[in-house]
């Protein structure tokens, strides 16, 4: 008897312990069921019936991700974060082919490059606007990213290509384009695009899950929540600011890198305010205050997009509506769930949602167990 209640002790202990090594870790496990899920889900004939998008939507997730260290976690709102995805893309563009008699570039190369003028941009403007106040600041953002776009319209030395981009030789030797799908060829090795992207998001992911975890990232939230209680705490305000700026920009323009062979190149609506508002969006309609927030806002506002613009029927059994015309209007409805969140929870987004109504469902489950 004494035997089967060391047993039961025994079995208790380990799943406690296996439940508390998968509640630490879970951000980890998540992001990897994210990679795992994503292409199948999207693929299913019930939702978009293609997986083309799956790869595009992982690199978002990591630049709203970036831009999030600075939203939700620094309470500092940029309205030019465009420039520095702008920053990698065009980087990247530039130095893969070569353009205007610029020196070719291995792609790591002109990619280190971006993130390094998108970090060194990044770090001189925080110098010179997080002190100015929230609304100062994220005006000063949006006109400087406005500057960017125009310098880039206006085609400086031939680099940039004015409104048509930098389209032409842009792919790096190791990418191989076969049907319109990517193939990264390592060695006689040729992998999906997806799984490399996949590395990209997994590694980024965790770089930034890293960040908001330490003291930076908690002096981060510290800043946020109250300003002048930090200062008194022995905060310094805006060396903490500078640097979640710098980092956010650095991510930002190493997500732009590989969105510029996902796209075949860099084009100048991704330096636009469009983008950054889409941005600004994306991660309050999933929820500025959770790291897996811009995740669910990414998924639901690029699956949205897709879907919506080719949903055309409804059938309803005895008949059928047609709804293409009203649906290619997709931003109208994305702009009404965006009301229906801020009104409902500002902070919380879907996942904050979706969070709260899992440990309510989990309760009661736990409740009518016991």
């Amino acid at each position: 008897m004494s035997g089967e209640t060391a047993t039961g002790e025994g079995s208790t202990e380990t799943l406690d312990r296996a439940r508390s090594l998968l509640w630490r870790y879970r951000v980890p496990v998540g992001l990897v069921l994210v990679v795992l899920l994503l292409r199948p889900v999207i693929s299913h004939p019930l939702l978009l019936g293609y997986e083309a998008i799956a790869a595009t939507i992982l690199i978002w997730m990591v630049f709203v991700a970036a831009f999030n260290l600075l939203f939700g976690y620094a309470g500092l709102l940029s309205f030019g974060h465009a420039m520095f995805l702008g920053f990698g893309m065009y980087a990247a563009a530039i130095g893969v082919s070569g353009r205007a008699g610029a020196p070719e570039l291995p792609f790591p190369v002109a990619a280190a490059i971006g993130i390094a003028v998108a970090a060194t941009v990044g770090y001189l403007l925080g110098r010179l606007t997080v002190e100015k106040g929230e609304i100062y600041f994220a005006f000063l953002t949006l006109a400087v990213a406005q500057a960017v776009e125009f310098t880039a319209n206006r085609n400086p030395l031939n680099l940039t290509g004015g409104s048509n981009g930098v389209t032409q030789n842009v792919l790096p030797s190791w990418v191989e384009s076969t049907r319109g799908q990517l193939v990264v060829v390592l060695g006689g090795l040729e992998v999906d695009w997806y799984w490399f992207v996949s590395v990209v998001f997994l590694v980024a992911m965790l770089a930034l899950w890293q960040i908001v975890r330490s003291p930076f990232g908690r002096s981060l939230v510290a800043i946020r929540e109250n300003d002048d209680l930090a200062r008194a705490m022995g905060i310094d305000t805006k060396r903490y600011k500078v640097q979640a700026f710098t980092v956010s920009a650095a991510f930002s323009a190493l997500a732009g890198s590989v969105l510029m062979v996902d796209r075949y190149g860099a084009s100048q609506e991704t330096l636009s305010v469009i983008t950054s508002g889409d941005t600004v969006l994306m991660a309050v309609l999933g929820g500025v205050r959770y790291f897996f927030g811009p995740i669910a806002g990414v998924f639901v506002w690029q699956f949205a997009e897709e879907f919506l613009n080719d949903f055309e029927v409804l059938h309803l059994g005895v008949t059928s509506v047609d709804l293409s015309g009203v649906l290619t209007h997709w931003h109208f409805f994305l702009g009404a769930l965006f009301v229906v969140i801020v009104v409902v929870a500002p902070l919380e987004g879907i996942w904050g949602y979706l969070r709260d109504w899992a440990r309510g469902l989990y309760a009661r489950l736990k409740g009518v167990a016991e």
